[in-house]
């Protein structure tokens, strides 16, 4: 038999199309009579499948012309002892049922037939479904669906009908293509999910139409499948159009004839088999005299099918042009495990990672002896980070690993980089486009060996080729500018990708949009009404397991010179002329020119009490002769000489060992004066917590509950400006997954440029020689898990910022709660 093609370019043009198939089925039968129409849907496996399948039942319970109440919807296959959530049924009620309700329409239970998986054995589950199913269909008046809706596997299964199951017994295939209708028990050991429930090949047979839904990781799969079927029989459909009304108005057979090439001698419809027996005659599966012949099945249940019936396929098109790899040097260290690929994990989970992009892991053997393959990189470095991801199933670990490989390097050898780009190239074979993306998970100290080589030994021909650089950029503005310059050697400034986590924060990507997109914080923002602004990072715990780098570099260096100062400049910056990447950055480098370098007497630093006590410092104490001057925590005051924000003092903190764990942005307003009509208030102030537990909050002034209307009945409230209503149950991404796509997309607003890093170093260099130079800075003591030195509180106080308990008291000395 034919089968069409419906090409989709998108994910969402795919669920477009798949949709647009089903609605002109559903619409094309109300039309033409006043019956139910009976539609069979499947689910999938695999966050990323499940998410698509669950766009098009929402999708589909939006097209507001189809009568729902004329729909019959029943389940062709479904997990069984799996958690609720993980169910077919829940993806159906969730997406379809839960949208019609949104829309007020109210679906009845009785037009819903799903599998009772609450039933203690498959055996139990499965009979009771058959019965149940057969009433369906009589009750309906029809002997089968009008349409089914399947999911190609990559094992080439079709919702539930596993080829490893029924090829391990002769009598699961001939239940599978008997033609009664039965509902089978399935399982597939390599799948994290055992069981299955769903219903056999004779019910898909009964189907007027059948539509299947492809993958990108099933692509290879669908090959396999044409490959055994009589490829002359397929014909490719531009849109569901007029085809598809002939495919309902013709029998299949007809249909095939009208909408594909003449089929082959072998495969014409008048010598095919005509019933499930006759096609299990054609090849012996036991020997000829056995008391029961069977008779070898097909490599998938869809080549069964469709030698009876003919199909629609809706494919998302593989991009046959562009090739992606995705380089990790120093994929084996600490970095790339715990950040980098369970980034790109989840970018291959929600679907936005390209289908040819491979990822290609690089280490030095000599540093990582007990590695020395791809599956040694995956099982002794990657599954334990991997496996602590949310919202994934097994299937997606193996298809995740799929993509990966392991390929040695040594960056000091000549010539060791030549392996890998003759890997790449055999990956690339036959595509247009190499597109190379290298992720330098590295000390900054081997940066440009690592370039020079892959320049020299590993460069594309062809496509884009982008380097995503770690901090720190160096330890000073001439180290940084120096570093800059080598790179620009190898590189120009549009390939590299100077990676800051926190510019991909959520509330930081959030701060834009607050200023910007809200017309009243134009001018609110502003000297006339902001008395300070504080920017603090704090954490809850000291240096441990790195103090080894942390001590090389100190608090000012590894957090306020990039992550506070990037959030200053947007908190600052003017409007850009639009949100193309050069414009953002040409208004953030206007802030960064504009403040002044920080003074001696506006910065104070200190050191929790213990770090002289870590092993590291020790050693590193010992070899130096004297102890660590090294800042655990700072306070430095920095101001802008501009009119918007001339005289306001713009606070940074940042700290290890202190009370909690927490990065916030507070805006406090000017005082009301005294005189006023309320008297005597505390300030307003706007708080944007970046971490843990990302909000946006003003607090305010307003009247409390009462008869009364007088000043002592104010009282300072919150006004909460909730950010996650409208996303409850949507995963959030986060700073590195959205980085690295940001990369992909070739999109470089949240990177740093060079003259964005030399700006800062200008800010914070002459501070940090003195700091380093003379023998007075001492950092202070405070204890562990308190506020940090009160020196550091004297001097945000003495700046004007005021500090108030929850309910608006004002309060001397450090409050306990940071956070209201």
């Amino acid at each position: 038999m034919a089968c069409n093609v419906l090409e989709a370019f998108t994910e969402r043009g795919l669920v477009e199309k798949y949709v647009s198939f089903i609605q002109e089925s559903i619409v094309a039968h109300q039309k033409k009579t006043s019956g139910h129409f009976v539609l069979g849907l499947s689910g999938a496996d695999g966050r990323k499948r499940r998410e698509r399948v669950g766009e098009v039942f929402k999708t589909l319970a939006e097209r507001e012309a189809i009568d729902w109440g004329k729909v019959a919807v029943f389940l062709v296959e479904e997990r069984f002892n799996v958690p609720e959530i993980d169910t077919n049924q829940h993806l159906v009620r969730s997406a379809l049922v839960s949208t019609l309700k949104s829309r007020n329409i109210e679906y009845p239970e009785e037009q819903l037939l799903m599998p009772n998986v609450g039933l203690d054995s498959v055996i139990r589950c499965v009979t009771d479904y058959q019965t149940r199913l057969l009433n369906f269909f009589k009750t309906s008046g029809v002997e089968g669906p009008h349409l089914v809706a399947l999911e190609l596997g990559d094992d080439m299964s079709i919702s539930g009908v596993f080829p490893e199951w029924y090829k391990e017994d002769p009598n699961n295939w001939a239940d599978a293509i008997s033609k009664s209708c039965k509902v089978l028990g399935t399982a597939r050991g390599a799948a994290n999910v055992q069981h299955h429930i769903c219903v056999n090949l004779g019910i898909i047979r009964r189907a007027r139409q059948i539509v299947v839904n492809t993958h990108e990781s099933t692509d290879q799969a669908w090959r396999h499948v044409k490959n055994a079927t009589d490829a002359e029989s397929f014909a490719r459909m531009p849109s569901p159009g007029a085809e598809n009304r002939t495919n309902r108005s013709v029998p299949p057979s007809k249909a095939s004839k009208s909408l594909s090439p003449a089929p082959s001698p072998a495969l014409h419809p008048a010598t095919l088999p005509t019933t499930p027996e006759t096609y299990r005659r054609q090849t012996s599966f036991s020997p000829p005299n056995s008391p029961r012949r069977h008779f070898a099945p097909p490599v998938s249940p869809l080549s069964y099918v469709m030698k009876y019936k003919h199909i629609t396929v809706v494919q998302l098109k593989v991009d046959e042009e562009n090739y992606y790899s995705f380089i990790i040097l120093g994929a084996l260290g600490d970095l790339a495990r715990k950040k980098t690929f369970p980034a790109l994990f989840q970018l291959h989970l929600s679907g936005h990672m390209p289908a040819s992009a491979r990822i290609i892991g690089c280490d030095d053997p000599q540093f990582h002896g007990d590695v020395g393959s791809t599956g040694d990189m995956w099982e002794k470095r990657l599954v334990p980070y991997l496996e602590k991801e949310t919202g994934w199933e097994q299937t997606d670990l193996r298809d995740f690993h799929s993509r990966i490989d392991y390929v040695p390097i040594c960056i000091s050898e000549p010539g060791s980089f030549r392996p890998l780009d003759a890997h790449i190239q055999a990956l690339a074979k036959g595509r247009k486009q190499d597109n190379r993306i290298c992720y330098l998970a590295l000390p900054s100290k081997v940066f440009i060996p690592a370039i020079q080589r892959l320049r020299e030994e590993c460069w594309p021909s062809t496509g884009f080729s982008r380097v995503i650089v770690e901090k720190p950029f160096g330890r000073n503005r001439e180290e940084a500018c120096d570093l800059s310059r080598k790179l620009a050697r190898y590189l120009e400034e549009s390939q590299i990708y100077r990676i800051d986590h926190y510019l991909a924060k959520t509330l930081v990507l959030n701060i834009l949009t607050l200023r910007f997109a809200n017309r009243e914080f134009g001018t609110l923002f502003h000297t006339y009404h902001v008395a300070n602004v504080r920017i603090t990072f704090q954490e809850d715990f000291g240096v441990e397991g790195r103090a080894g780098y942390f001590n090389d570099y100190g608090i000012i260096r590894d957090i306020m010179q990039n992550h506070l100062m990037q959030v200053l400049t947007l908190i600052a910056m003017e409007a850009p002329a639009s949100l193309e990447a050069e414009d953002v950055r040409d208004e953030k480098v206007k802030v960064l020119k504009q403040i002044r370098p920080i003074r001696a007497e506006d910065c104070v630093i200190g050191q929790y009490e213990g770090y002289q006590d870590d092993p590291q410092i020790q050693t590193i104490n010992k070899d130096r002769g004297y102890p660590s001057r090294c800042p655990t925590f700072a306070v430095a005051v920095l101001y802008l000489d501009n009119d918007r924000w001339s005289g306001v003092p713009f606070i940074m903190k940042a700290g290890k060992g202190l009370k909690n764990t927490q990065t916030t942005v507070r805006v406090q307003f000017k005082k009301v004066p005294s005189h006023s009509l309320f008297g005597e208030q505390p300030q307003n102030e706007m708080v944007i917590r970046i971490q843990p537990n990302e909000a946006i909050y003003y607090k305010m002034l307003a009247k409390m509950p009462g008869i009364s209307q007088k000043a002592k009945d104010v009282r300072r409230t919150v006004l909460d400006l909730d950010l996650k209503k409208g996303v409850v149950g949507k995963r959030t991404p986060e700073a590195y997954e959205k980085l690295i796509y940001d990369v992909l997309q070739g999109q470089s607003h949240n990177f740093v440029r060079r003259d964005e890093l030399e700006q800062a170093w200008r800010i914070f260099d002459p501070l940090l020689h003195q700091m380093e130079n003379e023998e007075q800075w001492t950092p202070l003591r405070y204890p562990l898990k308190s506020g940090g030195p009160r020196a550091a509180d004297e001097l945000i106080m003495s700046k004007g910022f005021q500090k108030y308990t929850p309910t608006g008291v004002a309060v001397s000395g450090f409050s306990d709660d940071e956070v209201a």
